[in-house]
C-alpha cells in the first residue's frame, strides 16, 4: 500500500490542503481563500468556526480528486499561523472571533508598560509580548469584554483549534507555545508573566505543550464525516507555520538563513542553544522542531501585504506582471521617495504599535510607478534593518512565501542586504516542511534530504548595494524623524 499523508496549512489569507506521498513528492494540493474580518480600527479577526469549515471545504476537494489514494492516509498534520487568541468555552465552542497576530487594538490600553513587562520576560526566558501577543489581547479582552472573558476556557493557536475540531483534544507544541508565555529552555508555561499583566485568572487555561511530532489524539467519528478521513487516523500536534517553512527550506542548522516574504515579513536564523541568548527586548526566539535547536526571528507585521495594499489603493489593481514592467524602468531610489511599510504597526526590529506607513519625498514630478517601486524598496529595506538586528549567519537567504515568486523583488532584496538570496524549487514550503516532519516521524527519512535542484539563486549587484546602504540610512532615519508624529497621532 502507498501511504500518504494529509497535510492542512492555515495562513492569513489562504488554507492549503494537500497529500504527501511516503517518498516526499507531493501528490496534489488544493487552497480555499479564508476571510479575515476588521470591526473596529486596528482589529483583525477571523470566525473560528468558517475556519473549520474552510478546512473541511478545501480537504473535501482534496478527497474528491483523489479517492483512489484517500485511503491510504496514515496520519494527518497541521501548520498554521502563530500568535494572537483563539478561545474556546468549557463547551469547545469560540468565545469570540479568533484575535490575529496582527491585529493592534491593544495599543490603546495607556496603563500598559511593555519595557517593564518585556524585560520581566527577558529574565524568564521568553518572547517579549507586542499587541497581538495572546497575553496582551487577554489583558485587552479582560478590560473590554469581561463577560467574554469570563468564558474563557483556554487559550489555543490556530492550528491547536483544527487539532481540536479533528481529534477533540485540546494541546499546543513547543513552536507555538515558545511564541508567548513560555521558558523555550524548559517549554513550561511562566504564570508570573499573568500576574503582571494582572490577568491571573487565565493561570491554567494554555493547553499541555507537546513535540511537534507526539500524536494529538485521534480523528473522531463526527470529523470522519466532514473530512472524509478514517476514523482513528492519528492527527500529530504539528507546528509554527514559520517553522514549518524553515524546514521546508531545510533551514536547520546553526546560522542559515530564511525569510517568510508573506503576509507578514519573518525574518530567521537558526541557532543551537549554546548561541542563544535571552536579553533580546524585541524579535523572539523559538523552538525549532528538535530540542536544542532555536531560531532567532524577527517578524515585522508588514510583508507582501503591504505591496498588496499599494497594488488595490494606488494602481487600480493592476496585475504585478504589468507592475513591475514599469518599475523596472525607475532607477534606484525611487528618484528620492522613500516608503515606510509599517501599515500594522510594527514590532520589530522595533517595538511601535502606533507605527504606520508613508511615503516621504514626493514631488509633482513623481508616478503612481515611483510609489510603487519605493514600497518595494521599503519592504526591501525593512528586511535589512531586521538582518542587522539579527546573529550575522551564514551568508545566503532562503526565501519563500507568495511574493518570493517575483524575481524582481528577490533581486531588490539581494542587491540590498548585498547577499545572495536562494528560492527554493517548491512554492510551498510549508506543506513541504510539514510533510517532511511527518515522515520522519513515521519512521521514512530524516529532515536532511530536501533537494536544492533547480533551485534559483539571485546574487548582488555590489554597486546596486552601495547605494541601497545610503539608502538605509536615510529610511532609518526618517524611524526616528516621524516617531513623534506616530505617538501624537494615537488613532
Amino acid at each position: 500500500m502507498k501511504k500518504v499523508f494529509l497535510v492542512i496549512d492555515s495562513g492569513t489569507t489562504k488554507i492549503k490542503a494537500a497529500l504527501i506521498a511516503s517518498n516526499g513528492m507531493q501528490v496534489d494540493m488544493v487552497s480555499e481563500y479564508i476571510t479575515t474580518h476588521s470591526p473596529l480600527t486596528g482589529a483583525s479577526e477571523m470566525d473560528m468556526n468558517e475556519v473549520w469549515q474552510t478546512v473541511c471545504k478545501a480537504v473535501g476537494r482534496l478527497h474528491q480528486n483523489n479517492q483512489s489514494v484517500w485511503n491510504n492516509i496514515v496520519g494527518v498534520g497541521v501548520t498554521a499561523q502563530g500568535d494572537g487568541a483563539w478561545l474556546v468555552d468549557k463547551d469547545g465552542n469560540p468565545v469570540c472571533n479568533a484575535i490575529l497576530w496582527n491585529d493592534t487594538r491593544a495599543k490603546a490600553m495607556v496603563d500598559l508598560d511593555y519595557d517593564a513587562i518585556n524585560k520581566m520576560c527577558s529574565g524568564y526566558c521568553t518572547t517579549p509580548l507586542f499587541a497581538g501577543a495572546a497575553p496582551i489581547i487577554l489583558k485587552w479582552m479582560k478590560a473590554n469584554h469581561p463577560d467574554k472573558y469570563k468564558k474563557i476556557h483556554m487559550v489555543l493557536h490556530c492550528k491547536d483549534w483544527i487539532n481540536f475540531k479533528m481529534t477533540g483534544q485540546l494541546s499546543t507544541d513547543w513552536t507555538d507555545a515558545s511564541t508567548s508565555l513560555t521558558d523555550i529552555f524548559t517549554n513550561k508555561y511562566v504564570y508570573e508573566i499573568l500576574d503582571a499583566l494582572d490577568i491571573a485568572e487565565t493561570k491554567g487555561k494554555f493547553p499541555p505543550i507537546l513535540s511537534p511530532a507526539d500524536v494529538v489524539g485521534r480523528i473522531t467519528p463526527q470529523a470522519m464525516k466532514q473530512l472524509y478521513v478514517k476514523a482513528g487516523t492519528p492527527v500529530i500536534a504539528g507546528v509554527l507555520d514559520v517553522i514549518a517553512v524553515a524546514v521546508g527550506c531545510n533551514v536547520t542548522e546553526s546560522g542559515e538563513k530564511g525569510s517568510i516574504l508573506g503576509t507578514t515579513l519573518c525574518n530567521y536564523v537558526a541557532l543551537d542553544r549554546q548561541d542563544v541568548k535571552n536579553d533580546y527586548s524585541v524579535g523572539s526566539i523559538l523552538c525549532h522542531i528538535k530540542k536544542g535547536k532555536y531560531i532567532r526571528l524577527m517578524a515585522a507585521l508588514s510583508g507582501a501585504s503591504t505591496l498588496d495594499w499599494v497594488r488595490k489603493e494606488i494602481l487600480n489593481k493592476e496585475n504585478y506582471a504589468d507592475i513591475e514592467l514599469k518599475v523596472g524602468k525607475i532607477p534606484i531610489g525611487s528618484q528620492g521617495v522613500f516608503y515606510h511599510p509599517y501599515i500594522f504597526g510594527e514590532r520589530a526590529p522595533f517595538r511601535n504599535d502606533f507605527a504606520c506607513g508613508g511615503f516621504y519625498g514626493i514631488t509633482a514630478s513623481h508616478t503612481k510607478y515611483h510609489l510603487a517601486r519605493a514600497a518595494y524598496e521599503g519592504l526591501a529595506l525593512s528586511m535589512y534593518d531586521c538582518y542587522n538586528h539579527l546573529p550575522q549567519g551564514k551568508n545566503g537567504i532562503n526565501v519563500a512565501g507568495g511574493a518570493s515568486q517575483s524575481d524582481m523583488l528577490c533581486q531588490i532584496i539581494s542587491d540590498c542586504l548585498g547577499q545572495p538570496v536562494i528560492r527554493k524549487n517548491s512554492k510551498e514550503l510549508g506543506i513541504t516542511g510539514i510533510g517532511e516532519m511527518m515522515r520522519t516521524a513515521w519512521g521514512f527519512s530524516e529532515i536532511t534530504n530536501i533537494s536544492d535542484e533547480d533551485n534559483i539563486c539571485f546574487k548582488p549587484n555590489y554597486a546596486n548595494h552601495k547605494k541601497y546602504k545610503q539608502l538605509y540610512r536615510t529610511f532609518t532615519n526618517l524611524q526616528q524623524y516621524i516617531a513623534p508624529f506616530w505617538e501624537e497621532r494615537m488613532i
